[in-house]
């Protein structure tokens, strides 16, 4: 159970302060939108704002707890500036900047790196198998390698097709890892509550006279403790 001892285990200062940041900033937006909001649209703006930064904190924070993998860990950095990126980018847009075109294809490259990323990093906590993790990243590999052949070299061979057959692959590697995710958990609940035997003799006199407290089982009648492997 060596992920779930350590979901949390990587930088939580830091996954709290991006966290704590990100209610205060929303709760000033929803303010603002509140207080100074007379247009629809600039109501639409705050809250699409909002929304893009519990987003772009989600992705961030997704890929903060899967760094514990070392396989990917050439990726984190490329995901966390990508998300950060594309954040930024979404929320511009929202308030009418107007990229010219020639950043279309690189922004949906930034953009496929940043979901793919995420995504990996969330398998990286859930996944307990090392097949099952390969599987999905391997897959989320392909999936974005399509999708930006798509963007950049404008081929048209079924591609609705075999995207739809990526995302059903996709999407089945992603239900086992939930899967294994949650046998994994209650397999460490059931042996966290699982009861301890009970001593039903001294092993030192052979006296029945026990009390247990803490784990430690201790004779009333000669004064020994000692505790029992489960």
């Amino acid at each position: 159970m060596r992920s779930i001892a350590n979901i949390l285990s990587p930088n939580k200062s830091l996954v709290k302060r991006t966290l704590k940041w990100v209610v205060i900033v929303n709760a000033v937006l929803a303010a603002a939108g509140i207080v100074i909001g007379g247009s629809t649209e600039f109501v639409a703006r705050v809250h699409g704002t909002s929304f893009l930064l519990v987003i772009t904190a989600a992705s961030l924070v997704s890929i903060e707890l899967g760094k514990f993998r070392p396989q990917l860990k050439v990726l984190w950095p490329i995901g966390s500036g990508s998300s950060l990126l594309m954040g930024l980018v979404v929320i511009a847009l929202i308030w009418g900047a107007a990229p010219p075109d020639v950043l279309g294809r690189p922004i949906g490259t930034v953009a496929v790196a940043a979901v793919a990323i995420t995504y990996c990093a969330i398998i990286s906590v859930i996944a307990e198998r090392a097949t099952l993790r390969a599987i999905c990243w391997i897959g989320a590999l392909v999936y974005s390698c399509y999708v930006w052949a798509l963007i950049w070299l404008d081929f048209d061979v079924m591609p609705g097709r075999i995207l739809a057959l990526l995302a059903v692959l996709q999407s089945a590697c992603s239900l086992l890892a939930v899967i294994d995710f949650i046998a994994a958990r209650r397999a460490a609940r059931d042996h966290a509550v699982a009861p301890h035997p009970a001593a039903m003799y001294c092993p030192y006199c052979g006296s029945a006279e026990l009390s247990t407290s803490m784990g430690d089982t201790k004779c009333n009648a000669c004064g020994q403790s000692f505790r029992l492997l489960s």
